[in-house]
């Protein structure tokens, strides 16, 4: 199998907020069309290096970014680089569902709208069929279309925001924990759902659930305490780890 192209690379990349550093040194490199699972215990940097790459860590006053991000070569934190158009490329679902309150039609209509993604109203309504149709959603709400986001289960809230965020046609998508507040069955689903995405998108979870990295990502990097421990294959991470400390922490000595 041909190595897949570098869609992501941090040099060197440390974040501080105020005095306290939260990411030491990490240096990765993610490849286009995978899904790569960061794992470690809570507080250890994996939600602060995913804020890094669409930029989210802007709107911290406190927050200060060394080293580089690059996203096919380029980087993203340049004067030159509009961070609209970098959202746009770099979508994100959260870790709770967040759907706007409007309806399930508006709510993807939204981004599309005001990146003037579409001409008219029938493009939109296609665009809208087909973000639903990627995120499994389509034949569960197709009669419902203009009834409030808000209405739908925890789990289909949590696709429709998928949906969303592949409206505007990212490349990246960034998932925080994005199963933790659903039940086995919608987890089940989303996890599906991410295995089917991984084919247009470059996907990067972080998860507090190790079974979960297993079933549904390619590459694994493990964080702890603001560094990054180790990175590689999922495979090899959860069967014979370089690092003792990774070894402790997938069999449970801490965490």
């Amino acid at each position: 199998m041909k190595e897949r192209k570098i869609k992501i690379k941090t040099e060197n990349l440390e974040v501080y907020y105020g005095e306290k550093q939260a990411l030491f040194d990490v240096n990765l490199e993610i490849h286009e069309k995978e899904v790569t699972a960061l794992i470690g215990p809570s507080g250890c940097g994996k939600s602060t290096f995913i804020r890094c790459i669409n930029r989210m860590n802007d709107v911290i006053d406190i927050c200060k970014i060394k080293g580089s991000i690059e996203i096919d070569g380029k980087n993203i934190n340049h004067k030159s680089i509009d961070v609209v158009r970098l959202r746009e490329k770099v979508g994100m679902v959260f870790q709770k569902p967040n759907p706007f309150p409007k309806s399930i039609y508006d709510n993807i209509a939204y981004g599309p709208k005001i990146h003037g993604i579409t001409k008219n109203k029938g493009e939109l309504d296609n665009l809208i069929e087909n973000s639903l149709r990627k995120a499994a959603l389509w034949n569960e709400v197709k009669d419902r279309l203009h009834e409030p986001g808000t209405s739908l289960s925890g789990g289909q809230q949590q696709r429709l925001c998928i949906a969303r965020a592949i409206s505007v046609n990212p490349e990246i998508i960034l998932m925080d924990e994005p199963c933790s507040a659903l039940d086995p069955i919608a987890t089940a689903k989303i996890e599906e759902l991410i295995d089917e995405l991984r084919e247009t998108y470059t996907i990067i979870i972080v998860t507090h659930s190790m079974a979960q990295a297993v079933r549904v990502s390619q590459k694994t990097g493990f964080f702890h305490l603001g560094k990054l421990i180790e990175f590689g294959t999922t495979e090899k991470m959860f069967k014979n780890p370089s690092n003792n400390m990774t070894q402790d922490y997938i069999t449970g000595r801490f965490g």
